[in-house]
């Protein structure tokens, strides 16, 4: 009656592990799917490495992606992770507010350069 019950449990343990494992396996193809439809050029991607760019062309198996600097590198669809967004934001994006401190800084400056100034 033992072994009745051990080859019950048994075959219960290779069915659950053939349920998780086929859980999986439909939601690795479910983020294949995804990052092969986001992959057109000008989007955002993270590869395996960790390294952001935009994507800039897609040729077959090879993906050419730009820095944030304009530079342009060659990588294997295999090597990217995912379509996201990188943690810091774009060159463009610190241009403007940098432009708008280095206003404050002038319009701060002017007041100290009259100050300096002796008064006749």
């Amino acid at each position: 009656m033992s072994s009745y019950f051990l080859w019950i449990m048994l075959i219960g343990m290779l069915l659950m592990m053939w349920f998780v494992s086929r859980r999986q396996r439909a939601m690795q193809e479910e983020q294949k799917r995804r990052t092969e439809k986001g992959l057109v050029p000008g989007n955002w991607v993270r590869t395996i490495g960790g390294f952001y760019g935009t994507v800039v062309e897609v040729d077959g198996d090879v993906v050419t992606l730009a820095t944030p600097l304009g530079d342009e590198t060659l990588w294997s669809k295999r090597a990217i992770a995912a379509i996201e967004e990188p943690p810091f934001g774009s060159a463009s994006a610190h241009e403007e507010p940098g432009s708008d401190v280095e206003q404050a800084d002038d319009d701060s400056r002017e007041p100290e350069q009259d100050a300096a100034e002796p008064q006749s």
